[in-house]
């Protein structure tokens, strides 16, 4: 899926420079604004590779210690509430991280809950193919099999994302990007018990997404787009709490005990527990204007 992504991108490159010499410089910027250039592409390669995708951000804070919570997740009579497609979008991003939460926790009721919902978003984006008849039926048979419905899910997202690539939508795919990415970082958040019980292997899983927001911030801000940019200076409030996080360099050293080769240094966030308080509450600001 990777590679037919990289397919697209490359020739949606081609599609953007290529233009039309007789169409009205209004509208070829309008058009380039919509669509992939070459330093756009070059940052959603970035990010495609960096940042973790609403699977992998469930399955990091599954195994940094994080608990299943069905009140935290975007409720699912919400589905009906979002009109434009800059909210479907995000929100296509969002149910997309609820949908992976449900399923890591192997919860099949919920996640089929979810499904529908993505589907719903997916379809109001004209983006029928990622989830169609077809692949509904693969979800319904494959309900209590994780491993093979979290292979459907992936594809189908990569589908979605292609999908708006190639028609020109491409800042709605950013948008998708980003919503899953918050929603998945305000999972993280919310499974935290910061004043009785911290979780410190928790605590390190959201510090490190320091790292993937910087990405992310860097492919927003190539969007010339009213929703985009609105959301870009959102997050620029959460990228200065991230900014406080230190990032320390020790030099790297290899002992040798018992025949055990063991590989110590090389970078390290240094952060307060009140830095991870900061950012619980920028999230949870953020995701919420999103939900609403």
């Amino acid at each position: 899926m990777k590679k037919y992504l990289f397919i697209i991108i490359g020739s949606s490159i081609l599609m953007a420079c290529g233009g039309n010499g007789s169409m009205e410089d209004g509208v070829i910027d309008e058009i380039v604004d919509n669509e992939l250039t070459p330093e756009r592409a070059e940052k959603a390669q970035m990010v495609f590779q960096t940042i973790p995708s609403p699977l992998e951000t469930a399955s990091i804070f599954q195994e940094a210690g994080a608990e299943y919570n069905t009140d935290i997740t975007n409720p699912v009579e919400n589905v009906s509430n979002y009109s434009t497609n800059a909210q479907k979008a995000l929100n296509f991003g969002v149910y997309g991280a609820d949908l992976s939460y449900a399923n890591i926790f192997d919860q099949s009721q919920e996640s089929m809950f979810y499904m529908n919902c993505t589907k719903k978003m997916s379809d109001g984006l004209g983006i029928t193919s990622a989830f169609d008849a077809a692949t509904m039926e693969r979800i319904e048979e494959n309900i209590n099999n994780r491993d093979s419905l979290l292979t459907i899910i992936n594809d189908a997202f990569w589908i979605a994302d292609a999908h708006l690539k190639e028609n020109g939508q491409d800042h709605l795919s950013a948008l998708i990007i980003a919503g899953g990415w918050i929603e998945g970082l305000y999972l993280g958040t919310k499974s935290l018990n910061l004043e009785t019980a911290p979780n410190n292997n928790l605590m390190q899983r959201i510090a490190d997404q320091k790292y993937s927001l910087n990405n992310l911030m860097e492919l927003l801000i190539t969007y010339n787009n009213p929703d985009v940019i609105a959301l870009e200076q959102k997050m620029k409030v959460l990228q200065s709490v991230f900014d406080k996080i230190e990032e320390k360099t020790t030099e790297t050293t290899v002992s040798n005990t018992g025949g055990i080769s063991t590989i110590e240094g090389g970078n390290t966030l240094v952060y307060e527990a009140s830095i991870i308080t900061e950012i619980t509450k920028e999230i949870d600001k953020i995701r919420n204007e999103i939900i609403e």
